[in-house]
């Protein structure tokens, strides 16, 4: 039986201003998504995550050393097969316009109700929510179509899976 892949969200141990500023606009204790995977060849569990050194597999146990893991949430549909998706973006950049994108349509939130709208959608580049979602799609997972892969937080996000059954 294959291990799930599960859903993480974490902040950074130390002081990071990006990381308060996300906090503080989605009042949540998370600012960053990610994937966790079981990889049986080294026997290691790894984060698969958007880093602002490009999308990237990482060791937990290195993970751990700089983020505060908030919260581990096992997706009510298998994400394992969109793992050949996402394998294909290692390496990707990381999407700083779309995250100020987001971040413009949060401060639009506060003046105006309504959906988040990221203005600067890329294609290729990532943040961190954007490639959870993007692989939870690419595994079939129905309810993720309404999610916006470019304009969902990762408060959002962690929120969207606690209330999916």
């Amino acid at each position: 039986m294959p291990i799930p892949v599960l859903v993480g969200f974490s902040t950074p141990r130390a002081w990071n201003p990006l990381s308060a500023l996300i906090r503080w606009m989605t009042r949540s204790r998370t600012s960053h998504a990610w994937m966790l995977v079981h990889d049986s060849l080294f026997e290691r569990d790894l984060v698969l995550e958007a880093h602002s050194t490009g999308f990237r597999l990482v060791s937990l146990a290195r993970f751990e050393k700089e983020n505060r893991i908030v919260a581990l949430v096992e997706p009510g549909h298998p994400i394992g097969p969109g793992l050949h998706a996402a394998a294909a973006w290692l390496g990707e950049a990381f999407d700083v316009l779309g995250l100020f994108g987001i971040f413009l349509a949060l401060v639009r939130r506060w003046f105006v109700q309504g959906p988040l709208k990221n203005p600067f959608p890329t294609g290729r580049a990532l943040f961190c929510s954007e490639a959870v979602i993007r692989t939870m799609r690419a595994a079939g997972y129905e309810g993720a179509k309404r999610l916006a892969p470019e304009a969902t937080t990762p408060a959002e996000l962690l929120e969207w899976l606690r209330d999916d059954p």
